[in-house]
């Protein structure tokens, strides 16, 4: 990713919205099972375009591309439901990472902001009560994902989430938040947490990320 956003990655379940750049369109390759076409500039039409990827297995992902990503960006935020949240890969002293087991799939702790409340400061909160361990150091930002879902009322709601690494030093055992559905905690290498199933997409690519920063920093190449 450059200075400049080129695209937006938007998860809904296992099939993927994205917001691109109209430069970036040459690039891609042709799928049957993506469907790419323009922003006609009408934010309701966007609307369709969730209804297709909710309701229907045709496509994996729909592309939409606009010369203003971050207009069209805006468009879509408007019509859902705004709500930020902070997780994080928490990492021991064996470089294992914490996996949860949250609602039938393996998962990362995460949560929504409080009022007021900043990224950083969430994402430490929300791994401490998810997980029951204490005294976490919070490291780099890792990424960002975007997650379309139905609130409990039906409504749309589009989650950002900044993605933090937070570091464990002590020994004390993880205690699963069960008031939020979280069954079982389990350390992993970071290869055998993407072995475990059923996994979300988005948290599949995240851990994949984290990988190859890893490996990166091993090389000394960052």
């Amino acid at each position: 990713m450059t200075n400049k956003q080129q695209t937006y990655e938007i998860q809904m379940d296992e099939r993927s919205l994205i917001l691109a750049e109209e430069s970036l369109i040459p690039k891609l390759q042709a799928d049957a099972r993506q469907l790419i076409l323009p922003y006609s500039g009408n934010k309701k039409s966007l609307f369709q375009y969730l209804d297709t990827l909710e309701k229907s297995d045709r496509f994996q992902s729909i592309v939409i591309f606009s010369k203003d990503l971050q207009g069209l960006f805006q468009d879509l935020k408007s019509l859902l439901l705004w709500i930020p949240a902070a997780g994080g890969i928490i990492k021991n002293k064996e470089d294992q990472i914490l996996a949860i087991y949250r609602r039938a799939y393996w998962d990362l702790p995460k949560g929504k902001l409080d009022a007021n409340e900043k990224f950083k400061i969430a994402a430490l909160r929300e791994c401490e009560e998810e997980t029951g361990l204490k005294a976490l150091v919070l490291g780099d930002k890792l990424a960002e994902t975007y997650h379309i879902y139905r609130e409990k009322n039906n409504a749309r709601a589009l989650k950002k989430t900044k993605w933090y690494v937070l570091h464990y030093f002590g020994s004390e055992a993880a205690i699963p938040q069960s008031s939020e559905g979280i069954e079982q905690t389990e350390w992993l290498l970071p290869q055998d947490a993407l072995l475990k199933k059923p996994i979300h997409r988005n948290i599949y690519k995240l851990i994949e990320k984290y990988i190859q920063l890893q490996t990166l920093k091993t090389k000394g190449d960052l």
